[in-house]
């Protein structure tokens, strides 16, 4: 072996044992909050250098309690700044997470499970939306030309079913593309995965809207699927920044920044994001839906309704994910393909998975038991014509999270 051999082979070595101990140390070094709210003494060690002497690490552990605590801590104490919620049986609740939760969510009556709330209402609903965003009444007629891009690009057409499907992101979306791709058969997987985003962009409208007539497409069955704005933020936050969570993928780490520099620290560094992982807690999470422009919030979390083009886009079909089993038998009957008759949406809701029992649900009751009423009023505000759609319960409501539908309202569309 020539010396050039030997010192390659060496240097390879010397690489591979690096960053062996780099990932070990990193490893060992994470330390997951129990809760979002939780302000712990581990999460400001572990952004620490390790070279620091004692007083640089009890100056800077000192600032770093400061990131760690929410917008307001004293507010979580404050008997005033708590929400009223009523006593509920199903809603067992722990200090510091729901995970308990679990071993009581048997105690959730599926008796009382609600009745499906009819498109008359809900189309109803929506034309209170519009008078309530000053927009014009709900047209019998869609033109895509005026649909926005945001609108676009969660949109698909699937010319074998022959229908449009808006996907909401965190309202089901994963589970209604692969559906789609697997009735185009162009899709081998068994099962839902994070590949499906990417499968489907090939039946993208904001790729293709001039590629077909738009007359034609105006004409197409069309849906979407949105959801309970509260639990769609506890999924949203848990998703891309709950425990265990790798910031540097997905745009997880520069969102976590932007969040992080406005209700933390300004001078937060993007090594402690993508080196460290520290996420946003959920208090600031919350902050940045409540206080920051749409434009700024990414689609993952923005209000529902900013992403369907109202009046622009006329829905025949708008679902609601806690009635997703039940939704999707009436959704089928005007897909244009045989295939759907053996074809079901993966992990819907219906009335042996009650949405009461679903992990997001009962942590939306847990934590949002410790916003600041002041904060729960901006975030309704901002999502108002999300809850307005389906008249969603709040979380404090025993039929949580439900829409609140009563059949005297229905009218003809």
């Amino acid at each position: 072996m020539t010396e050039m051999a030997k010192l390659f082979v060496v240097i390879c070595f010397m690489l591979t044992f690096c960053i062996t101990v780099y990932i070990y140390l990193n490893f060992e070094s994470v330390n997951f909050i129990s809760s979002p709210m939780e302000i712990s003494n581990v999460n400001a060690n572990r952004v620490i250098p390790q070279n620091s002497n004692t007083l640089e690490k009890a100056s800077i552990k000192s600032s770093l309690q400061n990131w760690f605590t929410s917008v307001s801590p004293s507010d979580w104490s404050k008997e005033q700044g708590q929400v009223d919620l009523k006593t509920q049986s199903y809603a067992y609740r722990t200090e510091e997470t729901a995970q308990y939760a679990y071993k009581d969510a048997s105690q959730v009556n599926t008796d009382d499970y609600p009745p499906m709330p009819s498109q008359q209402w809900v189309f109803g609903n929506i034309q209170r939306v519009l008078q309530y965003l000053k927009a014009t009444h709900y047209s019998q007629n869609t033109n895509w030309l005026y649909a926005s891009q945001i609108t676009l690009l969660k949109t698909y057409y699937s010319p074998k079913t022959d229908v449009i499907y808006t996907g909401i992101p965190k309202a089901g979306c994963t589970n209604w593309k692969f559906t789609l791709l697997t009735l185009e058969g162009n899709y081998y997987k068994h099962q839902p995965s994070p590949q499906v985003h990417y499968a489907i962009n090939h039946l993208n409208l904001a790729n293709k809207i001039y590629q077909y007539n738009i007359d034609h497409l105006n004409k197409k069955y069309t849906f979407t699927v949105i959801r309970n704005p509260w639990t769609r933020m506890v999924s949203g936050y848990n998703d891309k920044f709950g425990m265990g969570r790798n910031l540097k993928k997905w745009q997880k780490g520069r969102v976590a920044l932007q969040i992080l520099r406005k209700y933390r620290n300004p001078q937060v560094d993007i090594s402690e994001v993508l080196i460290n992982n520290v996420a946003p807690s959920f208090s600031e999470f919350l902050e940045h839906l409540a206080n920051d422009p749409i434009r700024e919030i990414n689609a993952h979390f923005r209000p529902q309704y900013t992403m369907l083009s109202l009046p622009a886009v006329v829905y025949d079909f708008v679902g609601s994910l806690e009635f997703a089993k039940d939704q999707s038998h009436t959704i089928f009957k005007n897909f244009k393909t045989s295939k759907v008759a053996n074809v079901t949406v993966p992990g819907p809701y219906d009335s042996s998975t009650d949405p009461r029992k679903e992990r997001s649900s009962l942590l939306a009751i847990e934590w949002f038991k410790k916003v600041p009423n002041s904060l729960i009023q901006k975030l309704y505000i901002k999502f108002k014509p999300d809850f307005m759609i389906y008249n969603y319960s709040n979380f404090s409501d025993p039929l949580f999270p439900f829409p609140l539908y009563n059949s005297d309202d229905d009218i003809k569309r």
